[in-house]
């Protein structure tokens, strides 16, 4: 403040300053964010026109190959190359008749293609013509080939004798003609007519194509409308990539460019199906992704010039930038002609406001019934309303100052003191007036100002809540216990069961280590996991025969029961889930829904564990108690069948190191023993 009364239009050119900085930081950062979302859009866009144009590519491959495969296993084509190939053994006049058919059968497929077969002689004479269809013998040699096609089949010996060798179909990849044109096909071998017998080919049937009339028109494009959208054929040969579709500058097809050029091409070359930004064979700043076409050598590259791409969040930038800096110029020269008058004028209404708003939060601190108080990083009085001295019945005027021990005294002190390092907001209890009084205690530290690290504590009154809570849950635990007690009374035979089992059920949960409200919800619903047993026939809870099957299913019942019961109460947990689960099995053997292992809670198999123990350990007026080890060897025999091993082996446990419930075995009286 001192620095800018001093020096206001000084101050104010450099406010104004870091004002156009930080403006034009945030403006660069918007405008990535939008070139960021650009790219992301324009990644799926291309990969989308990648996939379709790789598709188109794929399909017409396919079809070019579907057609060759049905000329290969057209039957009269392997019936003459099968006796072409033992020309020895075969009647020339024969063979003659079948040459005029193939020539026809040629012309069929050859209109396919859209070439002509020669009416000529079973061998064309050799014409420049580069493309069109033909067939040859097991040893190479051309027998009949469509008008285009060129007597010299040298150019593709390779592929010749890798099919003749093999008998795999093969591509005839992209090469450049003797007239240099661009020149691709297929090649498919021709089984004997008995292929079981004979199973090297005995010919084969090969096309020779222009990608220009077919192959390339795939790249075109045809589905957006950008200005500098470009689809590229690529292939990697040895340290080189290869351009084997047209370009749209200088280059000419089969231009090839080094494989670690820092080339969008040899890039993506290297990385197919990847999302680049990088300059393009033109010098061109573009983004691409890349495909590869299936069964070929081929890379399919899709790329848009990354101005067009990115003309959109450019042209916004340039427009924020202009606006910004005619603003800047705006507030400059506004701010330099008003800056000596509204100075005076505002700090005269700060004091104000400031004055205004200080008597405002004593009036509003000093009204309210919450005690609060600040103190500052060495535990002295800052501030403390009303409530403070009325409770504490300190006059204001001996506070501030006073460290917090000479104010309220070495325990109160230590209390509050305390409270730095505990989980707040908390409560705690305060003797006061002479009655112990309950606070809700929240502390916040002030992080800047005057008052740096300053504590503000607001302990508020909860004492009535507080004592009305203990009285519902008192009333709540009252409740349940009168249930527990109806269970008691109308299944006589089963009296402290529910008692006990929550015992047992709590036993192991704290063994397992479950929290304390899991384990609240757990003791809820082992004390009313029989609160169903009240629907039953009592008669049937007595019964010391054994029970009949309608007798055990209506048994059974006690849990649809229970959930009925109790689905309406809104419990802190899934008690309702815990019971109804309770007497489910981990194979899926158990009531009412045949739950395996994977959809029973852990809550409900711990109650399961608990309640078989208790019912086997607990003696009933027909028979004595099993002996603990008894029942625990029992539970293990079912484990992963019935129970959780896991949570057996934590009932063992319990029952070898820490609890004692033998006295369980002999606890009523066996007088009603049949």
């Amino acid at each position: 403040m001192k620095l800018i009364k001093e020096f206001p239009t000084r101050s104010g050119l450099l406010l104004l300053l870091i004002f156009f900085a930080f403006s034009v930081g945030l403006i660069y950062k918007y405008i990535d964010t939008e070139r960021q979302r650009d790219l992301a859009n324009w990644h799926s866009r291309l990969g989308m026109l990648a996939d379709l144009r790789r598709s188109a590519i794929e399909t017409e491959i396919n079809t070019r190959r579907k057609q060759l495969r049905e000329l290969a296993e057209n039957p009269s084509l392997q019936l003459y190359l099968s006796q072409a190939s033992n020309a020895e053994n075969s009647d020339a006049s024969i063979l003659a008749a079948q040459q005029s058919h193939m020539r026809n059968l040629l012309a069929i497929t050859a209109d396919r293609f859209g070439f002509n077969v020669r009416n000529d002689s079973p061998v064309n004479i050799a014409t420049p013509l580069e493309y069109g269809l033909a067939v040859i013998d097991n040893q190479g040699k051309l027998l009949i080939a469509s008008k285009s096609f060129s007597q010299s089949i040298a150019g593709i010996n390779e592929y010749i004798t890798q099919t003749l060798k093999t008998g795999e179909p093969g591509l005839i990849d992209l090469f450049s003609s003797t007239s240099s044109q661009p020149v691709y096909g297929f090649i498919m071998p021709v089984f004997h007519i008995q292929r079981v017998q004979f199973k090297q080919p005995v010919g084969a049937a090969i096309v020779l194509l222009d990608p220009r009339d077919g192959l390339f028109l795939q790249l075109l494009n045809k589905h957006i409308d950008t200005r500098s959208d470009e689809t590229l054929l690529l292939r990697k040969q040895q340290n080189n990539v290869m351009f084997i579709s047209p370009l749209q500058k200088d280059f000419t097809i089969f231009h090839q460019i080094p494989s670690n050029a820092q080339l969008a091409e040899a890039i993506s070359a290297q990385q197919p199906g990847s999302f680049i930004r990088a300059m393009d064979y033109r010098g061109i700043d573009v983004i691409a992704t890349t495909r590869s076409i299936y069964n070929t050598p081929w890379i399919l590259l899709q790329k848009i010039d990354s101005a067009e791409a990115l003309a959109e969040s450019n042209q916004h930038q340039q427009f924020l930038l202009v606006s910004l800096l005619l603003l800047t110029g705006f507030i400059g020269a506004t701010f330099i002609a008003i800056w000596r008058h509204s100075t005076s004028n505002r700090l005269q209404r700060l004091a104000t406001s400031l004055y205004s708003q200080t008597a405002l939060l004593n009036a509003i601190s000093d009204n309210i019934h919450d005690i609060i108080f600040l103190l500052d990083d060495n535990n002295n009085f800052v501030f403390a309303n009303c409530s403070f001295t009325q409770i504490f019945n300190i006059p204001t005027t001996e506070i501030t100052g006073r460290s917090l021990a000479n104010v309220l005294g070495h325990d109160l002190a230590n209390t509050f003191n305390n409270l730095e390092h505990a989980a707040l907001p908390a409560v705690i209890s305060l003797s006061l007036t002479h009655k112990n009084c309950n606070f809700h205690v929240s502390r916040a530290q002030l992080p800047q100002g005057q008052y740096h690290n300053a504590a503000l504590y607001v302990l508020h009154d909860i004492s009535e809540l507080k004592a009305a809570q203990d009285k519902r849950d008192k009333l709540a635990q009252g409740i349940i216990d009168t249930l527990v007690k109806a269970v008691d009374l109308h299944d006589p035979y089963c009296t402290d069961h529910s008692s006990r089992t929550r015992e047992v059920a709590l036993c192991i949960a704290t063994e397992l280590k479950l929290d304390k409200t899991r384990r609240d919800a757990l003791e809820m619903a082992a004390m009313l996991a029989n609160i169903g047993k009240l629907f039953l026939p009592r008669e049937i809870l007595t019964k010391m025969d054994a029970l009949s099957e309608g007798e055990n299913d209506m048994l059974k019942w006690h849990i649809d029961y229970a959930v009925d019961i109790l689905k309406q109460l809104d419990f802190a947990g899934p008690v309702v889930t815990i019971i109804a689960q309770k007497n489910e099995h981990l194979d899926g053997s158990g009531y009412p829904h045949g739950l395996k292992a994977v959809d029973i809670l852990l809550e409900s198999r711990i109650l399961a564990v608990a309640n078989a123990f208790v019912a086997m350990a607990s003696a009933r007026a027909y028979r004595e108690g099993h002996p603990v080890n008894e029942v625990l060897g029992l539970l293990f025999q079912q484990c992963d069948h019935h129970y959780d091993r896991h949570v057996v082996a934590a009932l063992f446990h319990i029952a070898e190191n820490q609890a004692d419930w033998r006295s369980w075995q002999t606890s009523r009286a066996l007088t009603n023993k049949p």
